[in-house]
């Protein structure tokens, strides 16, 4: 994987803050009387969009947490040991009080590729053996300068990427630890410690007799989609919380299945956990508008 190594430090406090360049797109020139017309251009800015995620209170880090999570011994809970902790994000709108929700038009970068970033909290570390030291926790983009407070997004890969050749692909979707085969497409989330896993991705999706002809009318989306208010651009934080996706879940044993969940309507495990991403677990599309019952996710 073609990645840019980016310094971890520590915890990055989420902003979505304007960065100084703008970008003036000027409207090209007419011979009409509507010349003055025309000639107004329309004014583009710069935004980074940050991200966090933690273990309850504390830092998301490799390696064993002191935060107890889940209903293992009666409730009490256990330890979980972080192995990876990555998810793509797409279709990143922002809006303001009362207006229409417009994209953030993605840069282009090792981390993001046409409207489809990934966000990385691992650093290859301790238990973390099985992924890269680069990190990433933002996201960067254009949109027309406004007074934005309203912020909404996709955790997975849209449909239309979804089922690219993970081999030849160009970054961030070229990661082989991220993408389950041609047809079951990518990983949406990997969110994973030490004997039990979340693997979240789009399932159902089949091929005819010869292996080809690749058919997803049918399937399992599994792309929650969140959507946040009265957002302070300069000082909100988007944290992914790893304890309160799993507070409903054993995570020191598994009844079906694959260990943990593998996204399968079917796996005993998957029920508390996507409830808790907002989403139907049979029909893999979320419980109510954007997701709105979803518990892992906050703006701090």
């Amino acid at each position: 994987m073609r990645i840019i190594s980016t310094t971890p430090g520590t915890r990055l406090l989420t902003t979505l803050s304007v960065m100084a360049t703008s970008v003036l797109l000027a409207s090209c020139g007419s011979d009409s009387s509507n010349d003055s017309d025309s000639d107004a251009s329309a004014e583009t800015v710069s935004y980074s969009l940050q991200f966090s995620a933690s273990v309850g209170a504390e830092e998301m880090a490799c390696g064993e947490h002191t935060t107890l999570v889940g209903t293992a011994d009666d409730g009490n809970g256990s330890l979980p040991s972080i192995k990876d902790f990555r998810l793509y994000v797409s279709d990143v709108q922002v809006a303001t009080d009362d207006g229409e929700f417009v994209s953030l038009t993605l840069d282009s970068s090792d981390w993001q590729y046409e409207n489809v970033a990934l966000l990385d909290f691992e650093d290859g570390s301790d238990t973390c053996t099985s992924s890269t030291t680069a990190m990433n926790s933002v996201i960067t983009g254009t949109a027309p300068e406004a007074d934005y407070s309203r912020v909404r997004f996709t955790v997975g890969v849209p449909e239309d990427l979804n089922h690219l050749d993970s081999d030849t692909a160009v970054s961030p979707l070229n990661i082989s630890g991220l993408h389950w085969s041609w047809a079951g497409g990518y990983k949406h989330a990997r969110l994973d410690v030490v004997d039990w896993n979340i693997h979240l991705g789009t399932t159902g999706c089949t091929l005819d007799e010869n292996n080809d002809n690749l058919d997803c009318t049918d399937s399992r989306p599994n792309r929650p989609t969140y959507t946040f208010s009265n957002v302070t651009l300069a000082s909100s934080t988007i944290n992914f919380d790893y304890a309160a996706l799993v507070a409903d879940s054993d995570i020191t044993t598994d009844e079906g299945g694959a260990t943990g969940c593998m996204s399968s309507a079917t796996d005993p495990e998957c029920a508390e956990i996507f409830t808790n991403l907002g989403l139907d677990v049979t029909t893999g599309q979320c419980l109510d508008d954007d997701c709105d019952s979803q518990t892992w996710v906050t703006v701090e």
